[in-house]
């Protein structure tokens, strides 16, 4: 029995849900992208300097291999071409429905499906897949005056092109991914810079690099050089995972070469304090950069650790009353990351809505199943985000689970799939038990960790567990049935 598929969200997740359910014989699959074009996160952060920091051979699809990637790191522009790109070759293209929000979605307990309101109106389907990723809602801090500001005020995933920095004094508030990667790159042309810091993360060496042609060409002559490439950097990056859950012992590593990576490149010992954490090595996300702190020593840089009190018409003021005037002001404040699905209504059996289900910590079943939610999952769902790793590898993972699903469902003829409550909180004890003994609760302030101390977004063990876990249906945690 063929089943139809609703696919909430066009980046990586939906466009690589598309593709695999399509190889794998499940063509009725409809991708809702509330943007204009599909990519997701890539498609709406264009800030300068935005790019991957996972390197470009492992940050793509196994099925999709690109031997072309002109850097190491590919750059925002390229793998959003990537992705749509691998949309066309693959011929999902045109069940991908750009300019369409999903605003609910709520299961008909009578026909056995869920019914979809979207902003093009309603669609029915059999399963329901959510794919919004942990990066799409921009976290706007909640700063006195923000709406008072004259000049031009934006977060880095709402990048104003329009707005020419050249000789304007700039004020970035924040230091984290988005900003490492936005300062370097606008530094050159602004008058002057202010960064406001709240609290200084590790960095590593990015090392990147462009590759030369002859490599490209020989990366396509023989794609086993470019299997092996991948290979070793995700061997790398569960060397990385085991010390942040719970090799701890390794961390000094990572630390001496953070430590050696700022002494280095900042002789100034005031500066040197100021981004020197005192956190755990890996508490935070531990960012990748090469020209991060010599951005730092330029004259026309300034990086401030006072806490910015509020905004007034021309100037940031900080808590120690100062206010230094802003042209333009830029806010590098990460994004809402415990949402998942949000804005978007789900509501199961019995008018019960997913956000009543979750209280105040999303949970799932290996992050893709909630009881009382049958026949749906989510792509990148809770506890799926990894410390040093590739999204895409758990993506692929997280399909894999769904068509696992879909083929029980037509070996047992049934209609209804559903996560057991009992495997669902004894996942969720065991997972809870495994993060408690991670470096991300080690007492940092991380955008994993909520006040209340619960990690609903981190994954406390290497990926290749993930990928061995989701690789089949259990049939001990699910009930399937007729209706």
């Amino acid at each position: 029995m063929a089943r139809s598929v609703a696919v909430v969200g066009g980046g990586f997740a939906g466009v690589g849900a598309a593709v695999m359910l399509a190889r794998a014989g499940h063509r009725d699959v409809t991708v809702f992208e509330r943007g204009e074009r599909i990519g997701g996160v890539w498609h709406h952060n264009t800030y300068p300097g935005a790019s991957c920091d996972v390197p470009s051979h492992l940050y793509e699809f196994s099925f999709a291999p690109n031997p072309r990637w002109s850097r190491r790191y590919a750059p925002q522009a390229e793998i959003q071409a990537y992705v749509e790109d691998v949309a066309r070759r693959h011929g999902v293209m045109d069940q991908i429905r750009t300019g369409t929000e999903v605003t609910a979605a709520r299961w008909n307990d009578e026909r056995g499906k869920w019914t979809l309101e979207t902003s093009a109106g309603t669609h029915e389907a059999d399963l329901l897949l959510t794919a919004c990723g942990q990066l799409s809602v921009p976290q706007v801090p909640r700063i006195s005056g923000l709406d008072d500001f004259d000049g031009p005020l934006f977060h880095t995933a709402q990048w104003r092109h329009d707005v020419d920095l050249s000789g304007k004094r700039v004020a970035v508030i924040g230091t984290g991914c988005s900003a490492i990667q936005t300062v370097p790159s606008i530094q050159p042309q602004a008058g002057h810079i202010d960064i406001y810091q709240r609290s200084p993360g590790w960095t590593l060496p990015k090392m990147d690099f462009p590759y030369k042609e002859r490599t490209q060409r020989l990366f396509e002559r023989f794609p086993v050089i470019q299997r092996a490439d991948r290979a070793a950097v995700f061997a790398f990056m569960e060397f990385a995972t085991s010390a942040l859950t719970r090799r701890s012992w390794i961390l000094p590593v990572f630390k001496a070469v953070g430590t050696r990576q700022i002494n280095s490149a900042i002789k100034d010992p005031e500066l040197r304090r100021k981004v020197t954490p005192t956190d755990k090595v890996g508490c935070k996300r531990m960012m990748l950069t090469d020209d991060w702190y010599p951005t730092l020593t330029k004259p026309n840089v300034e990086l401030i650790t006072d806490g910015v009190e509020a905004i007034t018409q021309n100037a940031v003021r900080t808590e120690d009353g100062r206010e230094r005037p802003a042209d333009v002001i830029v806010l590098a404040t990460g994004f809402k990351t415990h949402g998942f699905v949000a804005p978007m209504e789900i509501v199961g059996p019995g008018g019960r809505t997913l956000e009543q289900e979750w209280g105040d910590v999303p949970r799932a079943y290996l992050g893709l199943s909630v009881p009382g939610f049958p026949n749906m999952f989510l792509l990148y769902g809770p506890n799926t985000n990894g410390g040093a790793t590739s999204v895409i590898y758990a993506i692929e993972a997280g399909v894999n689970h769904v068509i696992s699903a879909l083929e029980e469902l037509e070996r047992r003829d049934a209609q209804r799939v559903e996560v057991t409550r009992a495997a669902a909180e004894a996942f969720d004890r065991e997972l809870r038990e495994a993060l408690a003994r991670t470096v991300w609760h080690t007492g940092c302030t991380n955008w994993y960790v909520d006040e209340n101390g619960n990690d609903p977004n981190q994954w406390p063990w290497v990926f290749a567990a993930y990928r061995r876990r989701t690789a089949k249906l259990d049939p001990g945690a699910y009930t399937l049935s007729a209706a």
